[in-house]
């Protein structure tokens, strides 16, 4: 049964980051928090968001990154990356966007959470660590970590568990997600349009899926 461990927890406010010769208003760099942290509809207590448009709100309360694929990029880069590179609520330990499926329902502290999309990597995480290549690797390795929406709110802690409590018959990776949405050429429209099915996933991602199909 898929399970992850709260290796890091953060939250904060919104503060600046350089990007293309000017500072631009990003919350990415969180700070690990120094106790549980109450996890309402919007996410974490004492956490933000600078781009409203793109992160937060309630299908993206919550932010998971894979600790494990900062090893690979590490492997990747001959560098480790800056922390947190991705903005990320949730540094997960044990798991990976293989693992996880939209539609999944966790039971993480005593809230209970829904995985909603996988992250859509933008120039941020590229800003923030210095590594240019990061925003098209992101793309074409799919390692770019997921969004969860709160159920039941809750208190969450580092070294909670989060346990899968349910997954929908036919539900599609995160991993899977990744590659129909960015794989070059033509994609199955009939996997398209599977993938896209899936209640539990946002707008913008189902959208976004329907668009690859063939006109």
């Amino acid at each position: 049964m898929t399970s992850f461990v709260v290796v890091e927890l953060r939250h904060g406010p919104v503060g600046r980051i350089p990007h293309a010769g000017r500072r631009v208003p990003s919350a990415i760099g969180k700070s690990r928090a120094a106790g549980p942290l109450a996890l309402g509809p919007l996410g974490f207590d004492g956490d933000t968001v600078a781009d409203r448009r793109h992160h937060g709100g309630p299908d993206k309360a919550v932010c998971v990154y894979p600790a494990v694929r900062y090893d690979g990029w590490h492997a990747r880069y001959g560098a480790p990356l800056a922390r947190p590179a991705f903005g990320e609520n949730v540094l997960a330990g044990g798991v990976h966007e293989g693992d996880v499926h939209v539609g999944d329902v966790f039971e993480l502290g005593t809230a209970v959470v829904e995985v909603s999309q996988p992250r859509v990597p933008c120039y941020k995480p590229a800003a923030f660590t210095g590594e240019p290549r990061l925003t098209v690797d992101l793309r074409t390795s799919g390692w770019t970590g997921w969004y969860l929406r709160v159920r039941q709110p809750g208190t969450v802690a580092e070294g909670d568990v989060a346990r899968l409590a349910a997954r929908p018959a036919g539900a599609v990776s995160v991993l899977a997600l990744n590659a129909l949405r960015y794989a070059e050429g033509d994609v199955a429209e009939a996997d398209l349009e599977r993938a896209a099915a899936a209640p539990a996933l946002t707008d913008d991602w189902r959208a976004a899926l329907l668009s690859r199909r063939r006109r």
